[in-house]
């Protein structure tokens, strides 16, 4: 119900007024129920060995990096080993991204230095808590499902410039010399600077750097750990000269509030909010851009993510660490060595804590440039080029953000990044507020049942020359009774089965036992060249339409379409031009746009996928948040579909000749006039009546 915003809401039983801490009371709710939920998960989940082995590979990556960290802020190294240890277990433990890694992020370094400068280490400490106090009121008041509203240009830019600045960093390491990318290419030119590499280095690095990514499709091979065990082995027993983590503190400090001059603390107060902010939106961005690595798991809570991080902030400054964050690195390494649920990270606090009381001497032999190979394989993975190129195509100003973003992001200025990121989207949001109007217009169409509006340009139907009769009393059986309009240049195999009012375009491929049952929705559309495989079912629910150049069909597939064996579309369904659907996938009530490739038993409801998306094999996506994480098509699956209609346009022809001869029978001019649409093109009623 709507009401007046200047008149309270009531309840329209008891005419009383609405609670105004109802939202929120829902909000906790929500948030309790998925904590529980996610460690209902970890009891029933048979990946132990796999979150372990994840767990082992983040610390050994973690480590040096929260050492690095730590001196880089003007701190002890001991501040950031107790950042990664605490911090990444609290967090872990109670908050909302079950694959999130929480520790010192690389981000927040030039406002830690900052304090460290001012307030020393233990302004750091006391300003941790304060943005844990800033992070618990956020999450109370439901203001981290605002980070949802982060749009897809900004988020690709920030993941995009998080894995560039990654490569700068960690290339010279896997080189074994102090020179950034930019000084190298500088001295491409010379090659004096060949004799400054370090090719033990490059060796260490380069192995787990292959290793990692050969056997990437082997997802419970440990090729992270077992590459830097290898290399540490062998480095040291050949005694090779590396750079490595070094020698690790053996002391975790006392819990202690810290201590600041009564005078000083609102000036400490001042400086710590927009680093508690940045951490914020840094945490959510990385547990988004997570959530696009694994689209077949639930995406995270942000409010309830926001609460973990706010414990994690206050437990590190009670123990004199430095702030965190959630940190996309390591929570892509997290999710690339097999991570299965929120106990991977709890694993790696755990391990963190311990090696700093007992593994200190086996953690300081291991190269960095091992760990440079294997985040140099995360960093490249992180660059989306494929996204660019894509909104460059089509969204110009969407790819002006993306760029912004990213450049921000490297050069370590996130704020103005991501707010001129957030500008040009407003731009673009702007001029086209016109579709927005359309898609406020779209929902009100559903409530009467219809499930989408595509324009003419946009799906390429067609309008049949005749209307459906209103249903009567005999609904059912009129519409069995209907009969299917195919093309003279199509096939429908004797063993497939079509029912009702169905509308084929030229050449299409309907295999045996394949079913299309217009009985209870109708009408149906199949467009030119599409085909429909061996135990395809198309059906749709009563009264329930997708709206294409005016008409209204229960389910409409465009051209060049490859359904696979065994596929379930299911009313009421529009899928767009040149889309695969694969093997047992079920489409149902949702929009398929063009050029999308749907993977073997996905399952797609009740969502509007956008053009050139891809779905992963035994995905299911029946939320807005899980198309927001579906990556881009590529060349290869596009490439693949395109096989997939030649070959059937091929079969069309082959078995055409097999049943009718080589002169096939052309449909009489009257019956074409009579049940045919009024284009073009030589159409004849479907030719064996004991179908229907």
């Amino acid at each position: 119900m709507n009401h007046s915003p200047h008149h309270p809401a009531t309840s329209p039983a008891s005419g009383k007024r609405d609670n105004p801490f109802d939202p929120l009371k829902a909000g906790w709710l929500s948030m309790a129920a998925d904590w529980w939920q996610s460690w209902r998960d970890v009891a029933r989940s048979t990946g132990f060995v796999s979150d372990l082995i994840a767990g082992l590979t983040v610390a050994a990556v973690a480590l040096p990096l929260n050492v690095a960290l730590a001196v880089a802020s003007g701190l002890p190294p001991v501040a950031g080993l107790i950042a990664g240890a605490v911090g990444g277990a609290i967090a872990a433990a109670f908050g909302g991204a079950r694959f999130q890694v929480t520790g010192p992020a690389a981000a927040l370094n030039v406002m830690v230095l900052a304090l460290a400068h001012r307030f020393g280490a233990t302004g750091v400490a006391a300003a941790a808590m304060m943005i844990g106090v800033v992070q618990l009121v956020l999450s109370f008041s439901l203001a981290g499902r605002l980070g949802k509203r982060v749009p897809e240009s900004v988020l690709a830019g920030f993941t995009t410039g998080v894995g560039l600045k990654l490569l700068d960093s960690q290339i010279p390491e896997v080189l074994g010399f102090d020179y950034r990318v930019y000084e190298l290419a500088q001295m491409m030119h010379r090659p004096a600077w060949l004799h400054h590499v370090s090719w033990t280095a490059v060796v260490s690095g380069l192995f787990v750097a292959f290793l990692v990514s050969s056997t990437r499709h082997l997802k419970r091979f440990p090729a992270a750990i077992l590459g830097i065990g290898l290399i540490t082995a062998v480095s040291v027993y050949l005694r090779w000269n590396l750079e490595r983590v070094g020698a690790v503190p053996a002391t975790i400090p006392h819990p202690i509030f810290p201590s600041i001059p009564d005078e000083r603390w609102l000036d400490l107060a001042a400086a710590t909010l927009p680093l508690a902010l940045l951490a914020s939106i840094e945490s959510l961005l990385s547990a988004r851009a997570v959530d696009r690595m694994t689209p077949e798991f639930k995406p995270h809570n942000p409010d309830l993510e926001l609460f973990g991080q706010g414990l994690a902030n206050l437990g590190v400054g009670l123990l004199q660490g430095m702030p965190v964050s959630g940190v996309i690195v390591r929570s892509g390494v997290n999710v690339q060595s097999g991570g299965r649920t929120r106990l991977s990270a709890l694993v790696h606090g755990v391990l963190l804590a311990a090696s700093v009381l007992l593994l200190g001497s086996t953690i300081a032999q291991v190269p960095l440039a091992a760990l440079g190979g294997l985040l140099c394989v995360v960093g490249f993975r992180l660059v989306e080029v494929g996204t660019l190129i894509e909104l460059a195509r089509k969204e110009r100003i969407e790819a002006a953000a993306f760029l912004v973003t990213a450049v921000g992001t490297v050069t370590g200025h996130l704020v103005m990044g991501l707010v001129a990121g957030f500008v040009l989207h407003a731009l673009h949001a702007f001029l086209h507020r016109h579709e927005h109007a359309a898609e406020v217009q779209l929902s009100k169409r559903r409530e009467k049942g219809i499930r989408a509006v595509l324009g003419r340009e946009e799906a390429r139907g067609r309008r049949p020359s005749t209307e459906l009769e209103a249903p009567g009393h005999h609904k059912w059986l009129s519409q069995i009774r209907d009969r299917a309009v195919v093309s003279a240049s199509s096939f429908v195999h004797r063993q497939a089965s079509v029912i009702g009012r169905v509308v084929m375009g030229e050449n299409v491929h309907i295999a045996a036992g394949s079913s299309v049952r217009a009985d209870e929705g109708s009408p149906f559309f199949i467009g030119s060249n599409t085909n429909l495989q061996d135990g395809v079912v198309v059906h749709a629910l009563k009264n329930k339409w997708v709206t294409v150049a005016g008409e209204d069909w229960a389910v409409y597939v465009g051209r060049h379409v490859s359904i696979a064996h065994n596929a379930l579309v299911h009313g009421p369904c529009y899928i767009g031009d040149d889309t695969f659907v694969g093997f047992k996938a079920v489409v149902h009530d949702a929009v398929v746009g063009s050029h999308c490739y749907i993977g073997i038993g996905a399952v797609v409801v009740g969502v509007e996928v956008p053009d050139g998306r891809f779905v992963p094999h035994g995905a299911i996506i029946d939320t807005a948040d899980a198309v927001e994480r579906l990556s881009l098509v590529s060349d290869v699956h596009r490439e693949f579909n395109e096989d997939v209609v030649e070959v059937n346009r091929g079969l069309v022809a082959a078995y055409r000749e097999h049943e009718e001869g080589p002169a096939a029978v052309r449909p009489r001019a009257t019956e074409v006039e009579r049940r045919g649409p009024s284009w073009d093109q030589r159409w004849q009623p479907d030719r064996d009546p004991s179908r229907f």
